[in-house]
């Protein structure tokens, strides 16, 4: 069997590969026969896509990322076996990172580069983090929490940079398959989009109830939230049809990624989220500047940032915060950052235990006789801070300002103004989504990490 797989990968003759199909299909057909005496027919039928699925992975690995990016965002569809459950992309990543070290395993290199630490970027400060965050679960004060600390530390943690950022790294080596992804990604923003356009179309009730958030398609919520959701999407989204624009040479793609940004855009402001506001905003201003900023006195910029900051505050205060669910969900923010500080003082070093915060909050009755249930933190600042201390706090925004020097050298380094201008467009999409995780929950799953991770690997086309 193993050498069949073998001759299957490596052959370049399609009749000496189809062969070998035959006789794969064939001893998996036999494993079925055998397997289904003994486990129930869709245990049998869910290992034999299994088996399927990894030997597809094996002979085209890159199908794998296209897959990924095409699911990254979706983490309300999951796959459940037994009491286990995880979003689709995970399990995309997991069979993807096994498919490649077999690879290894059988010699057969992706590339012609040997295995080297540039495809694991910022490895010293990710080790740290999960160094200082390995000591942290120690701190945990409740035993139950010790092996649901040490499960976190494996996933989602080593889990985010391996699958998420080393493997666009390892995979991505030529241009085409960089700008490839680079459009999967934005047709998933477009999808999410008009997820949010059916919702606009389709709600009941007040003005402020027409808003963008994620449509269910019957049971199934593919977002898994709410009108954060979509926005954290078209945050990366936005800045990457703008990539795209600008490397296209057709005057009519370059138009139709006009239109696409603007519906991105429009779709954007309809979720009212005020992260998702704050993110664009911030992007269009380091836009502005570096464009501009040979062009600009000190004075335009100080009257441009008031505008853009003060417009939509205004807005804000004048009429969105007079929703009630809008003033309760500032109150709930409030008092979890004002609780989170408190725990932040009482163990400043080391924190009070990785996974903690939630089960922090919910022992916390001035939080909960107000608001109920906790959920996880909104932004990572409290939720390292609170969990790692200072120390895990510290390593991982060494992390992140190592991988934002990594962007930003490119910027400096190249000559070209096109490459200048593609890897902005790549830091603007860094900064909307980092930004963006100082108020949401999703600081280490795909939505952020995978984008951050296909824009590291695409920097060595521009410099």
């Amino acid at each position: 069997m193993a050498s069949k797989i073998k001759s299957f990968l490596t052959s370049k003759n399609w009749n000496d590969a189809t062969k070998a199909i035959v006789i794969i299909f064939i001893v998996i057909a036999f494993f079925s026969l055998v397997a289904v005496n003994f486990l129930e027919p869709f245990w049998v039928f869910g290992i034999d896509v299994a088996i399927l699925l990894l030997i597809l992975l094996l002979k085209f690995p890159v199908w794998g990322l296209y897959a990924m990016a095409a699911t990254f965002p979706f983490v309300g569809w999951q796959i459940k076996v037994a009491n286990m459950s995880a979003p689709v992309v995970d399990v995309l990543a997991l069979m993807l990172m096994t498919a490649i070290l077999l690879r290894y395993f059988v010699h057969l290199p992706l590339t012609k580069d040997e295995f080297n630490l540039k495809n694991f970027p910022g490895l010293f400060f990710a080790i740290l983090f999960f160094a200082v965050s390995a000591l942290s679960v120690l701190q945990n004060q409740y035993n139950e929490m010790f092996f649901e600390g040490v499960k976190y530390l494996f996933r989602p943690l080593i889990f985010f940079y391996l699958m998420f950022v080393v493997l666009p790294t390892h995979l991505i080596k030529e241009k085409k398959i960089f700008l490839c992804v680079l459009k999967i990604i934005v047709a998933v923003g477009i999808f999410s989009g008009l997820l949010g356009l059916l919702s606009v179309l389709f709600s009941v009730g007040p003005w402020y109830l027409h808003r963008a958030v994620p449509f269910a398609l019957g049971n199934l919520n593919l977002l898994g939230g709410n009108h954060n959701a979509i926005a954290e999407v078209l945050t990366v989204t936005i800045p990457l049809a703008f990539l795209l624009m600008y490397e296209s040479e057709k005057i009519r793609l370059k138009g139709l990624y006009v239109l696409i940004m603007i519906f991105l855009t429009l779709i954007l402001l309809l979720t009212f989220s005020r992260s998702g506001w704050l993110a664009v905003l911030i992007q269009l201003l380091i836009l502005f500047f570096v464009q501009y900023k040979h062009k600009i006195n000190r004075y335009a910029l100080v009257a441009l940032v008031l505008c853009v900051l003060f417009v939509p505050l205004i807005f804000y205060f004048v009429v969105w915060n007079q929703v009630d669910w809008v003033q309760s969900s500032n109150s709930s923010r409030l008092m979890m950052l004002q609780v989170a500080w408190n725990y932040f003082k009482d163990a400043p070093i080391m924190g009070y235990g990785l996974n903690s915060f939630q089960n922090l909050m919910a022992n916390t009755f001035v939080y909960t006789v107000d608001f109920g249930d906790p959920l996880d933190s909104h932004g990572f600042v409290q939720k390292v801070a609170t969990e790692s201390g200072l120390l895990g706090l510290v390593s991982f925004l060494g992390l992140l300002g190592y991988l934002f020097y990594k962007y930003l050298k490119a910027y400096v380094k190249t000559l070209s103004s096109q490459s200048k201008t593609v890897i902005l467009c790549l830091i603007l999409m860094f900064c909307g989504i980092v930004f963006f995780e100082l108020f949401s929950t999703s600081y280490y799953i795909a939505t952020m990490w995978l984008p951050i991770g296909v824009g590291l690997s695409g920097l060595r086309f521009y410099k």
